[in-house]
């Protein structure tokens, strides 16, 4: 048989082979797949059984996050707050962690975890017909990726925009910064957001989405707290400050029912009230 035959079914048998490979690997993912989605379902049914509702449009899974140390970067705090003001400038350390940056166009003060105040003075670059898209952008200036959750008006007719900082595409939960426009100018900036150029990933796995909502429903009965509906269930992370004086960024879920809310560890499951205010 000529050597070009020979080759031409070797080929044939490796692309059937391939394709082989390739279904059953499909089969194996649509069955875990199916197993997944059971396995949720029965969560939520349990949950059902003792007067939770639950949809699973509002369920997320935590697949993929790991914890995270990140180092407190002096450099990009600096580039935030001149993002603020308008120009570069250093800041002053006042101790205990905290820098204050100031200039004739209001002053901007960052502590160690991220806590951020700035107030502005007059000036016609901060006046917008959008403060939602004015938010947004300079949210971008200052080196912060952020989701936007709400838009509201004060009692005062002032308009307050609030972002949820994003990590890796995730909401940073205990990250949130809000801009407040006075008739559509801007004058402060409250909040927390953190700012990093070097981080490190631990190992560590994370809980399903079935076992995470049975850990919920557990702490729950064990608190004694009553609520009838699951409002949503959203994986992200919290930040918390390590003995080092790093900032950890803990996977978990925020839980949201119709009576409180909550943070369930995506680790440990161990299941923390969200205080009130």
């Amino acid at each position: 048989m000529e050597w070009r035959k020979v080759k031409t079914i070797i080929i044939l048998l490796l692309l059937l082979v391939n394709g082989f490979l390739l279904a059953l690997v499909w089969v194996r993912k649509s069955e875990a797949d199916s197993y997944d989605r059971t396995a949720v379902t029965q969560a939520v049914e349990a949950l059902g059984a003792q007067g939770i509702r639950a949809e699973h449009s509002a369920l997320s899974g935590a697949e993929g996050l790991s914890p995270v140390s990140v180092e407190r970067d002096a450099a990009k705090e600096a580039a935030l707050a001149a993002a603020l003001l308008g120009e570069t400038v250093s800041g002053d350390n006042r101790g205990g962690g905290l820098y204050l940056y100031r200039t004739d166009a209001g002053e901007v003060s960052i502590r160690l975890g991220g806590e951020l105040s700035a107030k502005l003075d007059d000036d016609p670059r901060w006046q917008t017909d959008d403060p939602a898209g004015h938010a947004g952008r300079l949210l971008r200036e200052m080196g912060v990726e952020g989701e936007r959750r709400s838009v509201t008006q004060t009692e005062d007719g002032d308009t307050a925009v609030t972002f949820v900082q994003t990590w890796e595409g995730r909401p940073l939960f205990t990250c949130t910064v809000t801009f407040v426009y006075e008739a559509g100018r801007l004058r402060t900036v409250e909040g927390a957001l953190l700012v990093s150029a070097s981080f490190a990933e631990e190992s560590g796995t994370v809980l399903t989405l079935p076992t995470a909502l049975m850990r919920f429903l557990d702490g729950v009965q064990e608190r004694g707290d009553v609520c009838s509906a699951l409002d949503s269930m959203e994986a992200g992370y919290r930040a918390g400050q390590s003995a080092s004086g790093a900032i950890r960024l803990i996977p978990c879920w925020h839980i949201a029912t119709n009576t409180a809310e909550y943070y369930l560890d995506a680790s440990t499951g161990v299941l923390e009230r969200i205080a009130e205010g």
